[in-house]
């Protein structure tokens, strides 16, 4: 007789598969495909910055600050901060060719000098002025009354020499004559003057030299060179007043050269910054030669009898200067070039009785360089630097102190950078605020962020507008703001956290998560309930879930609206409890108090083999925090894919 088991199966349920998205820390990812991406990465992120654990939400706003003049685009800013603290200014250049100085939401000109249309400037204030610089206008400094501009001043001329002596010999001497201007520059060297029948010891004799003075309003001396015709170098200096100079025969210096170029006007530099109490420029006409300036209280002087100097980096290579950065801990000056950068170092070096300066130069890259000055930004103990390669930090190498390293920081976002042509490299601008290095592409009217706290990029973000100078400023009132120039306009705006629109433009944004597979891409899922947790609700909020379905067909499972009261009132009071004035809209059922935390779930059991997330504002104001999101499913068996996709 046969035996049957009569006893009931435990009944086994389904396991419920979840997926939760609680932080998103990781930024966004355009490197890896959509499906590859972690739950803390997104995918898109447009007008989004992280705040918190990796909440994300919108970007600041942008308001106007002030016009810059009457028309024109903004070719730079520059700061004035007097010592007592009393004066505390922003100005702009535009292709008007003035600097207006903010006053109000509008501007005065400040007099005194002018630059050609289309010219970029950089600033640094050293010594209780403005320096300004520009590669075709000559060097310009601002006391925080008005401009001043460095005269150019000619040579010298009538320069002749007499043997005062008479003994004579069989050798020959030349002298030429430099005088200098107030700011340490070097006019050319006057006409040589040359004498034969001379001794072979110089000494034997001597010599009266004298000249005529040029004719300017002031200048600082005269310089004396004397030796072979065309190899003149120095030998003595006199005050200002004094056009002679008795030459007994001393020895001349053997490498200080006759200068090639007037610098009296102060140099044409495309770059200045602050070393110490030193300035860095670089020579338009010589695009590879560092100039340094003397220390202060002589820092308008390049000249090596003040203590300034100069160095040639990879002179002739092709490849051209677009940078200068201070490494903050090494408190060395970094050289940027299009595909290499360099340290440079300040030694000096004994000539008769001068010590002067002589700088050396060693590569840290040879392949990643700067595209051009306005990318860099000192952030923390490090110096961030945008290239053709990507976006590069230099620094230190934890653990060896005495090395400078350069590493890339921008895998993730390749592919955006991938899309940039030449003039979005040599436009590029970037700032590092609020921990954030921040960097523009004006004519696209995008930034991308990188946030340093969390390591991560966002964005991009959009603009109605390009942005091509970006400064950090603190007003006379102390608060710190983050002053924007407009490339398409003389508009200057206010990057500020409390704005949620740009200029009263709607700034639309868009969160969108990776494609996930719920645990198992092999297998269906029926996707059972829900979960959003989201917080500060502005305006309108469109939250959306997106499926893949059994066939393979990306498909619109939810979406759902969330209206803040800030937007559409305070509601549940009525509109005619009030008299006429309107208080809110009664019917509104899915607004909510813009500041508590908002939760919204339901059912949906929809089969589905991916899923994501999409969250969206497209009206002026519209703002949320994205918390968390969680969604549970019950996986289907081996073989629930569509037969269609069967082999």
């Amino acid at each position: 007789m046969p035996f049957f088991d009569t006893k009931e199966p435990k009944y086994k349920p389904s396991k419920v598969a979840k997926a939760e998205w609680k932080t998103f820390k990781k930024g966004v990812n355009l490197l890896l495909r959509e499906t590859e991406v972690s739950r803390q990465e997104l995918v898109q992120a447009d007008n989004l910055m992280l705040i918190g654990s990796g909440v994300p939400t919108g970007r600041w706003g942008t308001a106007l600050y002030f016009e810059a003049n009457v028309t024109g685009t903004t070719r730079g800013f520059a700061t004035y901060k007097s010592n007592d603290g009393t004066t505390n200014e922003i100005f702009a250049l535009t292709d008007e060719g003035y600097l207006a100085k903010k006053n109000g939401s509008s501007y005065a000109v400040i007099s005194g000098q002018s630059w050609p249309s289309g010219t970029d400037i950089q600033a640094e204030q050293l010594g209780g002025y403005t320096y300004i610089v520009a590669e075709d206008t000559s060097f310009t400094r601002y006391d925080g009354s008005g401009l001043e501009a460095f005269a150019t001043i000619a040579a010298p001329t009538g320069l002749a020499v007499s043997n005062y002596s008479g003994i004579s010999g069989l050798n020959q001497c030349s002298w030429k004559v430099v005088a200098i201007g107030l700011n340490g520059g070097s006019t050319t060297a006057s006409a040589n003057y040359l004498l034969t029948n001379l001794p072979n010891d110089l000494s034997q004799s001597s010599y009266h030299v004298f000249w005529s003075a040029p004719s300017c309003a002031s200048f600082a001396g005269f310089e004396i060179y004397r030796g072979d015709p065309g190899d003149e170098t120095f030998l003595a200096t006199t005050d200002a007043d004094v056009t002679f100079f008795h030459d007994f025969g001393d020895p001349a210096a053997e490498s200080v050269l006759v200068p090639l170029t007037n610098t009296t006007g102060g140099v044409q530099s495309k770059f200045i910054k602050k070393y110490k109490d030193r300035l860095l420029c670089v020579d338009s006409n010589e695009p590879n030669k560092l100039l340094i300036s003397a220390r202060y209280p002589y820092q308008t002087s390049f000249n090596w009898m003040d203590g300034g100097g100069y160095i040639y980096i990879d002179p002739d290579s092709g490849d051209n200067i677009t940078g200068i950065e201070v490494q903050p801990i090494a408190d060395k000056i970094v050289i940027y070039k299009n595909y290499a950068s360099y340290l440079v170092d300040l030694n000096t070096t004994q000539v008769g009785n001068y010590f002067i300066l002589d700088p050396t130069y060693s590569p840290i890259s040879t392949a990643v360089g700067c595209s051009n000055p306005k990318t860099i930004a000192t952030v923390e103990n490090d110096t961030f630097y945008f290239g053709r390669s990507g976006l590069y930090v230099t620094g230190y190498e934890p653990n060896f102190l005495n090395i400078i390293r350069t590493n890339e920081i921008s895998a993730r976002i390749r592919p955006y950078l991938d899309k940039l042509n030449d003039d979005d490299y040599n436009t590029a601008c970037a700032f590092y605020v609020d921990h954030k290095y921040i960097i523009s592409f004006p004519e696209r009217e995008e930034m991308i962020c990188y946030d340093r706290e969390r390591g991560c990029f966002m964005g991009p973000w959009k603009f109605p507008f390009g942005i091509s100078h970006m400064k950090k400023y603190t007003d006379s009132t102390g608060t710190e703001r983050y002053v924007l120039g407009s490339y398409n306009d003389n508009k200057v705006y206010n990057f500020d956290d409390s704005l949620d629109s740009d200029n009263g433009e709607i700034m639309g944004k868009t969160l969108k998560t990776g494609k996930d597979y719920l645990g198992d891409w092999t297998k269906l899922a029926i996707i059972r309930y829900f979960y959003f947790l989201l917080r500060n609700i502005t305006g309108t909020v469109t939250v959306n879930l997106y499926i893949e379905d059994r066939s393979g067909t990306t498909t619109l499972a939810k979406t759902f609206t969330i209206t803040g009261s800030e937007v559409s009132g305070v509601t549940g009071w009525g509109t005619d409890l009030w008299g006429t004035a309107q208080w809110g809209d009664t019917n509104n059922d899915d607004a909510v108090t813009g500041g508590e935390e908002i939760t919204r779930w339901g059912s949906l059991f929809k089969q589905c083999r991916l899923v994501q997330i999409e969250i969206i504002t497209n009206t002026i104001g519209s703002n949320f925090e994205m918390l968390e999101a969680k969604l549970e499913a019950t996986k289907q068996g081996s073989g629930s894919l569509s037969s269609s996709q069967k082999a």
